[in-house]
């Protein structure tokens, strides 16, 4: 039971404190009335802590009185002895007026409770940056407005990157200086490009995110590519000759066939050469969609980065190669079967990381695990990739004075005017033709000045060339050889 002290506090105010001040804690409650207030309590308990509270009665239900207290504060947190009793003075004058402090106190803890509910209801509300990349992804996922990747691409880098470390954060709460927390260490590493695709991006991101009302601006819309990694350099390497530079492509010629690539590589590059198509239009290729009596090779849509099909006219060139690459990989479905059992085909990084791995400078021992033909692939003009092989095949076009817009046409452009793509569907079959006829005879002369065909011939088992003119080739290079 609670200790009930008949002493009151004294009615000076400083008097009290003094006297609050020297009381020591017992076993039980102490409670003291004060000699100035009626009803205002100070309660010591066991553990030394002295509290002040108001003692009062109200009426309830259909008008029976009952006796409450209600808690006023800490005398050791500062509510001395006058605050104390300006505070139980004023609480008595509304208790008089009708007021109950506990159900002040219940309505106030019942305004808090609700007030986090609404808190936390807002915050599950918020959508974070993952929210908004799953909205995203699907967008980028669509057959008809998204990419021709399902968005892959972009979402591994928003997924590496972004996603990864920033994912959980509401979009609201983003800021600048998370986008540079997640580029400054790509740019670190020296690899501006990927700087660049990180922020714009994320800001294609933002931009879907504003149409989606998940914020209402977005703050990376003042950012730029030269406040990160710079404008992207637009890369120029071809490997045929031009009015400022030396060809390379005899080079090539010479040095493919000892380059330690796999059978079917260096066809393919024979291949992407007198095409001049796109990589993963090839590797993705079918031998049911070539014909060799017509010489004609469709790439349909689905293999068509625009979505746009394309019938590929094969000169003598084209056709060579892929009469020899039918050699190689013609019990396959697939011009490149791959070996994964999720995807049928080869894809076009295994080509460009044979490549990449044979340019490495003689000087640099071979690593573990790679090929020791590391450095049997350089050129002249320096490091080149499987892309650039794309871009040699148009500029040696226009070296041949073929038209721009035939150029593109072979490669597979769409007009660059809306209007144009829309009403002229029709194609300059003909001039096309001509172009890669044309592109077939430069590189098969070339070609000439190398063993190439005859080591190609040897390498795939074939003795006997395609025609006389290939024949007359291989003859040639027989000799140099010996």
């Amino acid at each position: 039971m609670a200790v009930k002290n008949k002493e009151l506090l004294p009615r000076s105010a400083d008097s009290s404190d003094k006297t609050i001040q020297k009381m020591r804690a017992e076993q039980k409650d102490v409670y003291i009335h004060d000699s100035a207030v009626t009803g205002l309590v100070l309660r010591v308990t066991p553990s030394g802590k002295r509290l002040w509270h108001l003692r009062y009665s109200t009426q309830v239900g259909s008008g029976q009185w009952v006796s409450r207290k209600h808690s006023l504060g800490a005398f050791d947190d500062g509510l001395k002895t006058r605050a104390a009793r300006e505070l139980a003075e004023a609480w008595r004058v509304r208790i008089r007026q009708g007021e109950d402090p506990q159900e002040e106190k219940k309505r106030v803890a019942e305004e808090r409770k609700q007030t986090e509910i609404r808190e936390i209801a807002a915050q599950k509300a918020m959508k974070t940056l993952g929210d908004a990349a799953n909205a995203y992804a699907i967008k980028l996922a669509n057959k008809q407005s998204g990419h021709t990747d399902g968005g892959k691409h972009v979402m591994s880098i928003l997924n590496n990157h972004l996603l990864s470390r920033y994912g959980d954060m509401p979009i609201k709460a983003f800021r600048r200086e998370h986008i540079f927390d997640v580029v400054d260490p790509i740019l670190a590493r020296g690899n501006n490009v990927m700087a660049n695709a990180v922020l714009t991006n994320t800001k294609s991101m933002f931009q879907y995110a504003i149409k989606r009302e998940f914020i209402k601006y977005s703050v990376l819309d003042c950012l730029a590519k030269k406040d990160v990694g710079g404008p992207d350099k637009i890369r120029e390497r071809v490997l045929c000759a031009t009015k400022f530079k030396q060809d390379e492509l005899r080079e090539l010629y010479i040095i493919l066939p000892n380059a330690g690539l796999a059978l079917n590589q260096p066809i393919a590059i024979h291949i992407l050469l007198g095409t001049a198509c796109r990589g993963i239009e090839l590797f993705k290729a079918r031998w049911d969609q070539i014909n060799f009596d017509k010489r004609e090779w469709i790439i349909p849509s689905e293999n068509a980065k625009n979505d746009d099909p394309i019938a590929v006219f094969l000169s003598d060139y084209s056709l060579y190669w892929f009469k020899q690459l039918r050699e190689v990989t013609g019990y396959s479905d697939w011009m490149f079967p791959g070996r994964s059992t999720k995807r049928p085909y080869m894809l076009p990084k295994v080509l460009s990381k044979a490549v990449g791995e044979r340019q490495l400078s003689p000087d640099v021992p071979p690593r573990k695990g790679r090929t020791r033909d590391h450095s049997t692939l350089i050129l002249p003009g320096g490091r080149w990739t499987v892309h650039d092989l794309r871009r040699t095949a148009s500029t040696e076009m226009q070296m041949l004075g073929i038209s721009p817009h035939i150029i593109d046409a072979c490669q597979n452009h769409r007009p660059p005017g809306s209007v144009q793509r829309r009403y002229q569907h029709g194609e300059d079959t003909e001039k096309m033709h001509m172009a890669w006829d044309l592109l077939g005879r430069s590189l098969n002369s070339m070609c000439r000045a190398s063993p190439v065909s005859v080591l190609m011939a040897q390498v795939d088992g074939i003795s006997k060339p395609i025609d006389n003119e290939h024949r007359s080739v291989m003859c040639e290079c027989s000799a140099t050889v010996m």
